[in-house]
This record gives structure tokens, C-alpha cells and sequence, in this order.
């Protein structure tokens, strides 16, 4: 009888941790540090530019990746778009950082400035991913960075 109830209760954590595992965020993926929330892109999007600008950071651009895959897609044969509503990345930077970032290495301005994805996916409605690149093997310079990246991100999940 013991031997009995441990095995359901042995199967209820197992499944129990197979399946809160599977939706545990940030999670990385590839050289990406992954975020999803729900809601609508416009909406996270929109709070992504709030939180980057409110810390007195500006935006030197936004990279319009759905637009320019929908539109190379196209050419090559694709008639489907991966990102249903958009997926942009915004570039910035953070002073303080990024003169700390240079002077350990001048040859890091590669990486500045600083970016974060906002994004749908096909097949996934109402899920929007946050996203940004993981500091590259032996830059311990870059944690600022990858902690201010997270910072951004946390405080927009935590509204979700």
C-alpha cells in the first residue's frame, strides 16, 4: 500500500515538474534570453519603448524585421509570415555602460548599441516574446549590460 502511494505521488511531482517546466520564462533559447507574455503586441511593444525612454534612454532606431522577412520572403517563395502582427527591435544605448563597455576594450563598440526584440509568432495568439542576445563567451564587461537588458525586460512581464 505505502510502495503504491509513493509511485501516484512519484507521477504527480514528475508530471507536475514536466509541466511547470514547460512554461517557466526567461528561458534561452539559442544565444537569445527568451521572454513570453500575454497579451497584444501593440500593447508590449508599446510598453517596451515606455520602459527604455522613462530611464532616460533614447531609442536610436527600430529595426522592422516582419516587414523586411515579409517582404524578402516574397522573392523566395514564401507565402506565409512567421510574425502574424510585428517584430521589431530597438536599438539603444545607456552612456554609463556603454563608456565602461569601450575603454575595458575599444573594439567592443560592436557592442553598442544595445537591442531588445518585441514579437509575435504564427500559430501562438496571443503570446507576445520579449527578447535579447546573451553576452558573448568571455565578456564579463558586458553583465551591465545584459542587467540593465533584463531589468527593462522584467519590468514589463511584471505587468502581464
Amino acid at each position: 500500500m505505502f510502495s503504491r502511494m509513493l509511485l501516484i505521488v512519484g507521477c504527480f511531482l514528475l508530471s507536475f515538474t514536466s509541466w511547470a517546466g514547460a512554461e517557466t520564462w526567461p528561458q534561452r533559447i539559442g544565444q537569445a534570453m527568451v521572454w513570453q507574455v500575454a497579451g497584444s503586441y501593440e500593447d508590449v511593444r508599446s510598453d517596451l519603448a515606455d520602459a527604455i525612454e522613462s530611464r532616460g534612454m533614447v531609442i536610436s532606431y527600430i529595426s522592422h524585421a516582419k516587414a523586411m522577412l515579409d517582404r524578402t520572403g516574397k522573392d523566395l517563395g514564401y507565402t506565409d509570415s512567421v510574425y502574424p502582427t510585428g517584430a521589431e527591435i530597438f536599438l539603444f544605448c545607456k552612456a554609463d555602460i556603454s563608456q565602461k563597455l569601450v575603454r575595458v576594450n575599444p573594439h567592443h563598440v560592436v557592442l553598442c548599441p544595445y537591442a531588445i526584440a518585441v514579437y509575435d509568432v504564427a500559430g501562438e495568439p496571443g503570446k507576445v516574446y520579449l527578447s535579447y542576445r546573451v553576452a558573448p563567451e568571455g565578456t564579463p564587461e558586458y553583465k551591465p549590460v545584459e542587467q540593465l537588458l533584463r531589468q527593462l525586460i522584467e519590468s514589463i512581464v511584471e505587468n502581464y
